[in-house]
């Protein structure tokens, strides 16, 4: 009876997601441990990566089309995707309350804008 008490408490609290926003990101893309950093620079490329697939399902990513935000070069380094989120953020305090990956796309499209025809 114990069990099924227990069992019946865990269920009737509510179960919420909370969303990872920019602020959370950019928290922890500031510390120092490499942990921290690698999980950083794995979220951002995650994401980044997520974004352009989306794109290339709705479209295609070839060139400025309705939905792409950002044009990555071929050569950009993990550190630049960081770099470039992380100042968008500290330039726009509005996009810590944005989910993180709005947050990213906004930052990689305001440092790797698609060029028209690229």
């Amino acid at each position: 009876m114990l069990r099924v008490l227990i069992c019946a408490s865990a269920l009737a609290v509510p179960l919420t997601a909370a969303a990872f926003t920019g602020g959370d990101l950019n928290k922890l893309c500031t510390k120092t441990d490499v942990a921290s950093r690698s999980a950083c620079a794995a979220y951002i490329e995650g994401a980044a990566d997520g974004i352009f697939n989306t794109i290339d399902a709705i479209g295609g990513t070839t060139g400025p089309r309705v939905g792409q935000y950002f044009c990555l070069p071929p050569e950009a380094r993990s550190q630049q995707l960081t770099d470039a989120v992380r100042k968008y953020i500290a330039d726009n305090p509005n996009v810590a309350g944005y989910n993180a990956s709005t947050a990213i796309s906004l930052g990689l499209g305001k440092a790797f804008p698609c060029k028209s025809g690229s």
